[in-house]
């Protein structure tokens, strides 16, 4: 009897897996983009990348320069190119687990941190891949 129903939980679980998949059209895409775009809105993360770009300039240019892209970056259209980037790259399932993570407790810690993470591991990337470009250069580009 356990068995009987052990095994009928597996096919139900099995079966009803791809129905609750979202089917995968524009109309889909678009709603999932903005679902995600809400729970990481664009205009919060360009004025995050402002500031991060304002720490690099002297202190006396930082705030200055803050209030200047805040006042000259059109927000409409870096909000049109995320949601078109967002539809033309991944499917509606996978936009709708993104805004399901992000819009978590969890998902939102994550986020809040990606950014000092990127700013601790980026440097050395960069430099790690400039580096092997050098030596790509120094040892097969001929004159």
């Amino acid at each position: 009897m356990i068995r009987a129903a052990l095994v009928g939980l597996a096919l139900s679980t099995a079966l009803a897996g791809p129905a609750l998949a979202l089917e995968d059209t524009a109309a889909n895409r678009r709603a999932q983009a903005e679902r995600y775009e809400r729970t990481v809105p664009t205009t919060a993360v360009l004025e995050t990348s402002v500031i991060r770009v304002a720490r690099m300039l002297p202190k006396a240019h930082r705030q200055p320069f803050i209030d200047f892209a805040m006042l000259h970056i059109d927000r409409a259209e870096i909000r049109a190119a995320v949601l078109s980037a967002l539809t033309e790259t991944f499917t509606a399932d996978e936009l709708r687990a993104m805004a399901d993570f992000f819009g978590s407790p969890v998902g939102q810690s994550v986020a809040d941190k990606m950014g000092t993470y990127t700013e601790r591991v980026m440097p050395l990337m960069m430099m790690t891949v400039r580096r092997a470009a050098t030596t790509y250069a120094r040892e097969n580009v001929t004159e």
